[in-house]
């Protein structure tokens, strides 16, 4: 039979594994909830394929904080530019170079290659 003092001991190691278990489950949680906050912020990557003289998908649907990336699989120079209001342009996307645009939230952007002007797309912003 373990003497008091041992016991003692052992209850005071037991009460110590726990308090560590629940720190490593608090920090876990919170690394876990940061985690997640930062991947809602960093929002999706779309990306626009230039190839066959079209933008592929034609319109992409976007929500606050994701970027679109314009990918050029053509074999000649493409821009990705919005029509009407000036909100972006790519300039010149050399074949096998692409170019990434944040666009702002809330807004439905129509956009056109301006050497090729058949080329349309939109990007239709997430509405509230």
């Amino acid at each position: 039979m373990p003497s008091i003092s041992s016991r003692a001991s052992i209850e005071r190691g037991g009460a110590r594994a726990a308090i560590l278990v629940g720190s490593i489950i608090l920090a876990a949680t919170l690394v876990l909830g940061l985690w997640s906050a930062m991947a809602a912020e960093a929002g999706v990557v779309h990306t626009v394929v230039m190839e066959e003289m079209r933008f592929s998908p034609a319109t992409v649907r976007v929500k606050p904080g994701d970027r679109v990336i314009f990918r050029n699989r053509d074999l000649v120079p493409h821009t990705a530019t919005s029509k009407g209001e000036k909100l972006f342009d790519s300039g010149a996307i050399k074949p096998g170079e692409s170019w990434t645009f944040s666009p702002p939230p809330r807004r439905a952007i129509r956009y056109a290659c301006t050497f090729h002007p058949m080329m349309e797309g939109e990007i239709d912003g997430e509405q509230p």
